[in-house]
């Protein structure tokens, strides 16, 4: 992975390129109306091969992660800073994923990643039940991440936010080894080392990350290791796909402590203080996991090519709660064939996306009473009673299909429509006189259709409108903690389903190197997944379904650059709100869904002097709502952070020292809500000012890529 400073990387960041290419593509269309004529490398998130960003009827960024804030790279939420729609929750807790979501989708995790689908190098990593661990994530390797906002994502299957696509570095030509080490106040301290080149007609990349040390927050220890490796066969064939990719990744989460969320009252009075609860149960996880990918890809001539993919992993997990204490044991995979084909109908440019997606998952689960802390009986003091031992089996398939007409020279009509079906079953192992077999199975089916409009307004701009509907299922987890406290599958929890409306445009400001990227969007959603705490359930997650939720709003995105400067924005207005929803007496109608502010602006810029660079960020948002009733708001936050380095040469290699200061102001701001938790432990605080300081050296001729 190159290692550049933040200013060069920020030059980069703007991806200027790609649009630039697509914008004399399009001139170059509009003269001779051959769509087929498009250079072949433009954005890849898409079900229907590379394409220019401008072509496409939804909200599409295209971004790299070689911002301040991705400085460190020991979280997803690093890589996603100032991507319009985007909703960043870092819980400042190891043992626990950040939280992303798209338009509101997500907000609700209570773990892991939900309502968006994450994959890395077009391979999924979300599971079939829609639940992504972010874990074992190769962010070290990440050259650029493509994101899909909105449900114009439902051709990729069970999520209704969107869909993140986390594209390694390409493989350089020359052999290419780098390191770095990051360290600071309240944070743990990385180490990271790699190497990349191509020998032979294979391209090579690989990494390893060690992350040691306590954030934040008190109990927030963690030691963690990340490998992955990647290998390409080159050069690519005529329709700018690699023939092969073998992409092995691997981690090991040897301690991750879970400080728990806070009341407001602690959170005011000390909010790098742990939830005393979650330290005396020994909140905290183990976890290990394996990921194998291979990708196969081949070019009928210049207008078809196949893609197939195959992939399975294997993840184990020990998991103290406040709860319980959960062990389980998971395999699980998938495959994928895709045909994509471009030609004439008549006057007509058509290009057509076919294929299928199949995934499995099997889950070997076992829930003990937590001891730790306490004597259960029998004097246990750490695993008591088992309360679960059950094999959870979930298997999807998924066909789509995908067309596109060029109306006109400047007018494109697409449309889509793609069929899921997920099956879910557990096999009770947990049978007695006292306990019955709670064996069973549910299936949720759905069609999802969408249909668009582009219209290239001129060569660098574009409109566009699409209306499309996605579905998304409870995980395996929601679906089996059931409120009444039995186990086996909630038979009332209904998948939940979304149909969005949006408008929007994407071009070029005059022909100037400065980029936006305009949406506006009406999503209406039934059956909204909702999660929730019981009393005296000791913070255990439930979920139920809202009748009907309401999103409208806009996103705003503008990238630019200028002589030494560049600089980056984003915006972002969300309206909100519960249209239908009954709790027992009470109805939610009206009230904002929480998690999610109002309106929130993301902004970075970077200037360059020669060796030396300048870098900053801001980050604002408003207050949000902590749970449905609206009973009380988390405040709004206002965070900047600065950053100086320089390149030293030395000896063909450069050695890059930054030092960076984020949250200069030393504001309390809290990162992440638990929503709608009990006890009014609800927040989870963000860290204060942290001085952070990185050296890095590497080849020189990284620096050139």
């Amino acid at each position: 992975m190159p290692f550049r400073s933040v200013s060069s990387r920020w030059v980069r960041s703007c991806t200027l390129a790609p649009w630039l290419w697509a914008g004399a593509a399009a001139s170059a269309s509009a003269q001779d109306t051959t769509r087929a004529s498009l250079p072949t490398v433009r954005v890849t998130a898409t079900r229907e091969g590379p394409r220019a960003p401008l072509e496409l009827p939804y909200a599409v960024t295209l971004t790299r992660p070689d911002s301040l804030a991705a400085l460190r790279r020991v979280g997803v939420d690093e890589l996603l800073f100032g991507v319009p729609g985007v909703t960043l929750a870092n819980r400042q807790n190891p043992a626990q994923d950040p939280r992303l979501s798209i338009r509101g989708f997500g907000a609700r995790s209570a773990f892991g990643v939900r309502g968006v689908r994450v994959l890395q190098d077009g391979v999924p990593v979300t599971l079939p039940d829609g639940q992504t661990p972010v874990d074992v994530l190769d962010l070290e390797g990440a050259d650029r991440v493509e994101v899909v906002r909105g449900s114009a994502s439902s051709l990729y299957g069970n999520a209704a936010g969107g869909v993140i696509d986390i594209r390694s570095t390409t493989p350089p030509t020359l052999f290419t080894p780098y390191a770095r080490i990051v360290g600071g106040s309240s944070s743990p301290t990385v180490m990271a080392s790699g190497a990349s080149g191509t020998f032979g007609g294979t391209g090579l990349t690989s990494s390893i990350t060690h992350i040691a040390g306590r954030g934040y927050r008190d109990y927030s220890n963690q030691r963690a290791t990340r490998g992955a490796m990647r290998l390409v066969l080159v050069p690519a064939d005529a329709m700018g796909l690699a023939p092969l990719t073998l992409a092995l990744r691997v981690s090991d989460v040897a301690l991750a402590e879970s400080p728990g969320a806070l009341t407001r009252a602690q959170f005011d009075a000390d909010p790098t203080q742990a939830d005393p609860f979650s330290v005396k149960k020994g909140a905290s996880k183990i976890v290990r996991q394996g990921d194998l990918s291979l990708v196969l890809a081949h070019a009928l001539g210049e207008r078809t090519a196949l893609t197939a993919t195959a992939y399975g992993s294997v993840r184990s997990l020990d998991n103290p709660t406040t709860a319980s204490i959960i062990a389980v044991a998971r395999s699980s995979g998938g495959a994928s064939l895709r045909a994509t084909s471009m030609g004439r109908f008549g006057e007509h440019d058509v290009r057509v996306s076919t294929g299928a997606d199949a995934q499995w998952q099997n889950d070997d689960r076992q829930e003990y009473t937590n001891c730790i802390g306490v004597v259960c009986a029998g004097g246990a003091r750490d695993r008591g009673i088992t309360n679960k031992d059950q094999r959870e089996l979930v298997a999807s398939v998924g066909p789509y299909f995908r067309s596109e007409v060029g109306l006109t020279p400047s007018l494109l009509a697409s449309a889509g429509i793609r069929g899921d079906e997920v099956r879910f079953r557990v096999r009770d192992r947990l049978i007695t006189s006292t306990n019955p077999d709670d064996s069973g199975e549910r299936t949720l089916r759905a069609l999802s259709p969408a249909a668009g409009l582009v219209w290239r307004v001129t060569p660098l701009t574009s409109l566009y409108s699409s209306v499309s509907s996605s579905f998304e299922t409870p995980t395996t987890t929601e679906l089996g903690n059931k409120p009444d406290g039995s186990a086996g599958i909630n038979p009332d929890l209904q998948a939940q389903q979304t149909v969005t409306l949006e408008f929007g445009s994407k071009g070029f400001l005059g022909g100037l190197p400065v980029r936006w990227d305009l949406a506006v969007f009406d999503s209406h959603v039934r059956d909204e997944l909702v999660p929730f705490d019981i009393p005296n359930g000791n913070g255990r997650r439930y979920f139920r379904n809202a009748g009907r939720t309401l999103r409208r709003g806009g996103e705003a995105g503008l990238d630019g650059e200028t002589g030494r400067l560049t600089w980056h924005a984003a915006y972002e207005y969300s309206h909100f709100r519960y249209v239908n929803y009954l709790v027992g007496a009470t109805s939610y109608a009206g009230n904002r869904i929480p998690g999610i502010a109002e309106q929130a602006l993301a902004a970075a810029a970077a200037w360059r002097l020669g060796d030396v660079s300048l870098s900053a960020t801001a980050d604002l948002a408003g207050a949000m709502d902590v749970d449905d009733a609206n009973s009380a708001r988390a405040p709004g936050r206002a965070i900047f952070g600065i950053a100086i380095g320089r390149e030293v040469r030395l000896a063909g290699a450069t050695l890059a020292p930054l030092v960076a200061v984020q949250n200069i102001g030393g504001v309390h701001s809290v990162g992440s809500l638990s929503i709608n938790a009990s006890g009014g432990k609800f927040y989870e605080p963000a860290p204060g000012r942290t001085l952070l300081v990185r050296f890095a050296l590497a080849r020189d001729h990284m620096l050139a890529r």
